[in-house]
């Protein structure tokens, strides 16, 4: 492919670098070129190229190399290179007929005006795929549509009849034509209908006919809404007997003799009632006074994970590298698939759930998975897309800031009935922004509030700057329900993993759920099992431990105790009792481990401490 764009520009290397600069000025030796560098500031022109062999190179900011270096630099320059996707650029906009030489042409499709001439063409390659393609008037082809008004399908067949089936495809087009109807489609496929096409089909009898699927239904739809009122009449049929996805060609497959096809589909016609469309909402509609607003009967929105997920929020989590984030969105997901609690939360509705991540080994995320799975029955179906896994079949990279992935993404969410997904993590899936810019943010979020409006909630795991709060522009926490803080404790070492306090630092829930959002401590264990197992506790309670342990070490008084914490005796009480039972305190009341005391892991104190402190004793300054 490479060889076949440089082919094309036949060491005229000018034609391609013409497209990108203004005023390219000829040097007076070695077939060079010089313009000034769009790389940098440039005031007096800096970059030339050979125009042999595309060769640049900038005196300047000295950057150098290829057209595909160029090409790869100029159209996104802070993202790593997707080789494949440079080709594919370059082949696009200069008209390179690349494709016929990756797969085998197995079908075309000619697109003809109302006079019968050929406009364009799409061709159906092997492996599948659709391309489209012009006559250049010399015998050969531009592979795109540039300069070119899309048509129906079968435009002068369709100019000279009254009755026309309106089907989704060029192969369904031409098997209906084959049982002596005469029919039409719109090109590249399904949801492409423009009201442009409307004119041709004026006063006459259309019937619809949907492939068997949720898009193909969706797409008549939008046909009848557009055809409504300029066709005479509009007629619905539905294929009997067809499978999942099935289409016309299908159906008709499933006849011994063509005959017998084309009179069962003339007889389903002719039986059909005229169809009415859905009729559109228009803007006007969605203008309520507030009195009429507020009486609307809505559907409540459902809770999720009480009280902080639900239904349609979006949810930032953010955290030092290294604090637990993976490890804590993997176990909430997991959790909710299971209709299992997750710390003091309970999981109110287990939904469909879809744990995205952009940066760990695929091995990595498979191991981390297959320590949590405890072989539970799940009730709601978890989906693991590992980007690294999905780079190994030959996809590109996810990239939020990618309007086509994004909506492809979406539309897997929607299909596959997924209510709650993870990104983990923005730095990875969001590479080559600006974290500093509102407006590169701004598409990402907008994908987030169509995600909402469909239904799905969001959580974006993010790394936090220097200081420890929220790294980028604040703009990020504009449409968000709750953005939670993964705190590490002030004794924390990288010894402890996955360890922190959830601190909440925007929630939109009750006044009467507040206590339930209050700052709790994790921390990852491994139990008797082996399993790796969350143990959790209240911050502001363990810090009253803790305080309750040192005063009572500096033998202070019962009294001064209560006085001084807000704390009541049996309180004081029940933690010296527990702490004498694990070996943390002596009957006498003296701290017996520094490290004990700092954790107040009970679970996890070694077994040869005992109750009276026989180790050697690390005292409290």
């Amino acid at each position: 492919m490479k060889k076949i764009i440089q082919s094309h520009f036949n060491e005229d290397f000018k034609k391609f670098y013409e497209k990108f600069f203004h005023g390219i000025k000829e040097q007076s030796f070695n077939s060079e070129f010089k313009a000034i560098c769009p790389f940098h500031r440039d005031s007096s022109p800096s970059f030339s190229f050979s125009n042999e062999t595309g060769q640049f190179y900038c005196h300047g900011c000295k950057a150098k190399g290829d057209i595909f270096d160029f090409y790869a630099k100029i159209k996104n320059p802070d993202s790593k290179k997707d080789f494949k996707q440079i080709l594919n650029g370059i082949a696009e906009e200069f008209g390179i007929p690349w494709k016929e030489q990756k797969g085998t042409i197995v079908k075309t499709y000619d697109y003809k005006n109302e006079q019968g001439k050929l406009l364009f063409q799409v061709c159906r390659f092997e492996p599948k795929d659709f391309r489209q393609r012009q006559p250049d008037g010399k015998g050969g082809w531009i592979w795109n549509l540039k300069d070119i008004e899309p048509v129906l399908y079968r435009l002068p067949e369709i100019c000279k009849v009254q009755e026309v089936l309106v089907v989704e495809g060029e192969k369904d087009v031409e098997s209906v034509m084959g049982l002596g109807f005469t029919a039409t489609t719109s090109p590249m496929g399904a949801r492409k209908w423009k009201d442009d096409y409307n004119a041709y089909l004026e006063g006459k009898d259309i019937v619809l006919i949907p492939d068997n699927d949720n898009e193909g239904r969706e797409h008549m739809v939008q046909v009848a809404v557009s055809l409504n009122g300029t066709a005479k009449t509009l007629k619905w049929i539905e294929l009997p007997n067809l499978p999942i996805k099935g289409d016309v060609s299908d159906w008709i497959a499933t006849f011994k003799e063509k005959k017998e096809a084309a009179e069962s589909l003339a007889v389903m016609i002719e039986r059909a009632d005229i169809y009415e469309p859905p009729k559109m909402p228009a803007l006007e509609d969605a203008i309520l006074q507030v009195e009429d607003f507020c009486i609307l009967t809505l559907p409540p929105k459902k809770k999720i994970l009480t009280p902080w997920i639900s239904e349609q929020s979006i949810i930032l989590i953010s955290g030092w590298r290294g604090t637990g984030k993976t490890w804590f969105a993997l176990s909430i997901v997991d959790a909710i698939t299971k209709r299992e609690p997750f710390g003091p939360w309970e999981t109110v509705n287990s939904v469909p759930c879809l744990f995205l991540d952009g940066e760990m080994p695929a091995q990595d995320i498979q191991e981390r998975m297959s320590i949590l799975n405890n072989y539970s029955d799940r009730e709601s179906p978890l989906y693991i897309y590992s980007d690294a896994f999905a780079n190994s079949l030959g996809l590109p990279r996810a990239h939020l800031a990618n309007e086509t992935w994004r909506a492809k993404m979406k539309e897997i969410l929607i299909n596959k009935g997924v209510k709650l997904w993870v990104i983990d993590n923005l730095a990875s899936l969001a590479s080559g922004l600006d974290e500093n810019v509102k407006k590169d943010w701004d598409p990402i979020n907008s994908s987030f509030l169509d995600l909402r409006f469909a239904g799905i909630s969001t959580i974006v795991l993010h790394h936090v700057n220097k200081e420890g709060g929220q790294r980028g522009t604040s703009a990020r926490e504009d449409n968000i329900d709750i953005s939670i803080m993964l705190k590490s404790p002030s004794d924390y070492t990288p010894e402890d993993g996955a360890r922190f306090i959830a601190h909440f630092t925007k929630a939109r829930v009750s006044t009467k759920d507040l206590k339930l959002i209050a700052d709790n401590e994790f921390k990852l264990i491994q139990d008797d099992s082996g399993r790796l197992v969350w143990t959790w506790e209240n911050a502001a309670k363990k810090k009253n431990k803790r305080e309750i342990l040192r005063m009572l070490d500096k033998g202070v008084d019962y009294s001064t105790i209560v006085k001084t914490l807000g704390i009541s005796k049996s309180l004081i009480s029940k933690v010296k009792k527990q702490a004498i039972e694990v070996g943390l305190l002596t009957p006498e009341g003296k701290l017996t481990e520094w490290d004990a005391y700092m954790s107040l892991d009970y679970r996890k104190r070694p077994k040869e401490v005992n109750g009276r402190g026989e180790r050697q004793s690390k005292r409290l300054p």
